[in-house]
This record gives C-alpha cells, sequence and structure tokens, in this order.
C-alpha cells in the first residue's frame, strides 16, 4: 500500500505538525522523568537520542522533494496516531540525495504491515534507518 495525499493540504500539514509536536513533547517528558529522578546520565542519553533524531529527520527533509518531504511528515503522522514509536539511526552526513525517495515506501509499507500485525523489522537506506525501540538495529 502506498501513501496518499489528502485532499486537504491544510488540514494534512496541521496533522503533521501535531504529531510532531507530540511526539517531540513525549521524548521531553521521558527526559524530564530521569531527571526528577536523579538519573542524569539517563537524561542525557534521551537527550542527545532527541537531538540525534531531530537532526537526521531534518537532514531528510532538506535532501527530499517538497513532495518527499510532505509524505514524511504524514506518514510520521500515521506513526504517531496508531501509536507507532519509530527509532531513527543514523547521522545527518549519511543522507544522500536519493536516501528519502529510498526510504519512504519501505517506511510506508512496513508501517501498513505493522497495521496489519505483520512483524516489520527495519526500513534501511545506507546507513539511515528506521525501526521500532523493541527491534534493536545497529547500522554500523
Amino acid at each position: 500500500m502506498t501513501y496518499q495525499k489528502q485532499q486537504d493540504p491544510q488540514r494534512a500539514a496541521l496533522r503533521a505538525v501535531r504529531a510532531a509536536r507530540h511526539r517531540a513533547a513525549n521524548a521531553l517528558q521521558v527526559a524530564a522523568g530521569w531527571a526528577q529522578l536523579g538519573e542524569g546520565r539517563k537524561t542525557q542519553q534521551v537527550l542527545e537520542r532527541i537531538v540525534r533524531e531531530e537532526a537526521l529527520l531534518s537532514a531528510l527533509g532538506r535532501a527530499g522533494s517538497e513532495d518527499e518531504q510532505y509524505t514524511l511528515w504524514q506518514l510520521l503522522a500515521d506513526a504517531e496516531e496508531t501509536g507507532q514509536q519509530l527509532a531513527w539511526r543514523g547521522e545527518p552526513a549519511d543522507v544522500g540525495p536519493a536516501t528519502l525517495e529510498r526510504l519512504l515506501p519501505q517506511l510506508s509499507q512496513a508501517l501498513s504491515d505493522r497495521r496489519k500485525g505483520v512483524l516489520a523489522i527495519a526500513c534501511l537506506v545506507g546507513d539511515v534507518a528506521v525501526s521500532w525501540p523493541e527491534e534493536e538495529l545497529d547500522v554500523r
């Protein structure tokens, strides 16, 4: 199943922004929880993961066309709305001109499969990968 654009781009964009804000807020709540428990190392690890993932997502967006960026954020909104947490691996320097173009069909299919109960292990393009937290993936 490939992802189809919604009819109303303004609503679709709002949906994507809400999902991104929700994902960021959840991650920050986890970091705050560790900080309240006095777990400085775990707090730092969560914050570093947030920064790495956001930098990678930003690089992916810059590398793709507007349509590809739109599709990426819609897929992320779909994942958020269906309770699927994604774990991103890689560095912004790993993102090439075709990375997003090659990653989107894999991600779309994997999200669709997981909604149907099929285990999707990961999507991998070069050193950029997306998986689900319960499935460890080492791309290095």
